[in-house]
């Protein structure tokens, strides 16, 4: 009985101190984010591909939208455009190896115990009805589909996608 006691004790000092690593891990700075400070003045215009705007992430996320929550216009003018980004996929909804929704990350760091990203540091992405990707981690996929700016989707983020087109990215 008191071996018994003994381990149940030790497995709640241990999930004490996991739930505090993680929850007192980010102030002493180990998850620390920079200051996104992109320059959108720069940018006269966005090369496209077959009839698709290229974006990434640092266009999409060079903004700090947690302080100022504005969205830069040439960001707002994506709204409703077919765009290609590539990124590193998070599912959401999946089984057997497909996936109906997902996470399109800007890095891999985005995920478990990485660095929390941003809510505009990622894509959230749904497959037309019926359809499905491949269920591919730590990967980089170039995700084509129509871009919709929102305040705020399903898991947070600013961006959602419905994608016509994952496919991996050779060319990183």
């Amino acid at each position: 009985m008191n071996d018994r006691k003994r381990i149940n004790w030790n497995r709640i000092i241990t999930k004490a101190l996991v739930v505090c690593s993680i929850l007192f891990l980010p102030i002493l700075g180990i998850h620390y984010r920079p200051t996104p400070s992109f320059d959108y003045s720069a940018v006269n215009a966005l090369e496209t591909e077959n009839g698709a705007i290229k974006v990434d992430f640092d266009f999409l996320g060079g903004f700090d939208y947690e302080k100022e929550e504005k969205i830069p216009e040439k960001v707002k003018n994506l709204n409703g455009k077919t765009i290609k980004v590539i990124g590193f996929m998070l599912p959401i909804d999946f089984d057997s190896g497909v996936v109906k929704s997902f996470m399109l990350l800007k890095n891999q760091m985005g995920c478990c115990f990485g660095i929390m990203p941003r809510v505009n540091d990622f894509v959230y992405v749904e497959m037309p009805e019926g359809q499905s990707a491949k269920y591919i981690m730590d990967t980089p996929l170039r995700v084509t589909g129509r871009l919709e700016v929102v305040k705020e989707n399903l898991v947070g983020g600013l961006y959602s996608m419905t994608a016509d087109k994952v496919e991996v990215f050779t060319n990183y």
